[in-house]
């Protein structure tokens, strides 16, 4: 047969390999100190581990809007009666209209509504002999017989103390029957709430920031006419705060 020659023969240097090529896996595979440096890599350090995918952070939960059993009024708290008490009278009594039956839910109700006429009985000095008198004069323009939600709130902060006792507690307080001290005026309030009608929801803790609230602009002297102001504020908020149990 045919013999080839050796194939150093024929390319000189290919035959054994040499000790550069023992190498050369090596050094391909190795990043020499230039390439290192290059890469900001120590030599023979390890390359970086891969930066692990954290998850995002879920976000918590949105509380939601307070929601009791009685609607709006059960949103009511002490201290937002003290802040606005005439939208915490919209949300309480505004929830107790709702409660009173067909038509309620349009705006108005007939005057012969008896859920109506026994909550203002109930929550004002109006006696309820006159509950047709005071009614009628609340009736809406548009000739029917009926009352709105409007008119059956201000018909309970027009009904909120009866004027002749409030006036008879300022007489009693005042020298001059004019006028009286700031500081009479707050003792007369304490004495004025014992006075209230219904059961006191307020509480003995809480009577001192009714007070404060009701008499927020008074000066050192109390005019009659403040002094009333003040009694039905303290009436009114008596009468919310028992209404939305708050």
């Amino acid at each position: 047969g045919i013999r080839f020659p050796p194939v150093e023969d024929i390319w000189p240097g290919h035959g054994a390999r040499s000790p550069q090529h023992s190498t050369m896996g090596n050094t391909c595979c190795n990043p020499g100190a230039e390439d290192a440096e290059a890469n900001g890599m120590a030599s023979g350090a390890a390359p970086p581990a891969a930066k692990a995918k954290v998850a995002p952070a879920r976000a918590a939960p949105q509380p939601r809007s307070p929601a009791g059993g009685s609607g709006a009024a059960g949103a009511l708290d002490f201290q937002m009666i003290l802040l606005d008490l005439d939208q915490a009278e919209q949300l309480a009594y505004g929830t107790a209209f709702a409660a009173f039956g067909s038509g309620a839910e349009s705006g108005s109700v007939p005057l012969d509504c008896q859920p109506l006429r026994d909550f203002v009985a109930a929550s004002s000095v109006c006696p309820y002999e006159e509950l047709d008198v005071q009614l009628l004069q609340r009736v809406g323009q548009d000739g029917e017989m009926k009352i709105t939600l409007a008119a059956f709130i201000q018909m309970l902060r027009d009904n909120a103390v009866a004027e002749g006792k409030v006036l008879e507690r300022f007489l009693s307080l005042s020298s001059d029957g004019e006028t009286i001290d700031s500081q009479e005026c707050r003792s007369g309030l304490l004495m004025f709430k014992d006075e209230l009608d219904g059961p006191d929801s307020v509480g003995e803790g809480r009577w001192e920031q009714v007070f404060d609230t009701a008499m927020s602009d008074a000066g050192p002297v109390v005019s009659m006419e403040d002094w009333t102001g003040y009694c039905k504020m303290v009436a009114r908020i008596a009468s919310v705060v028992h209404v939305a149990k708050a």
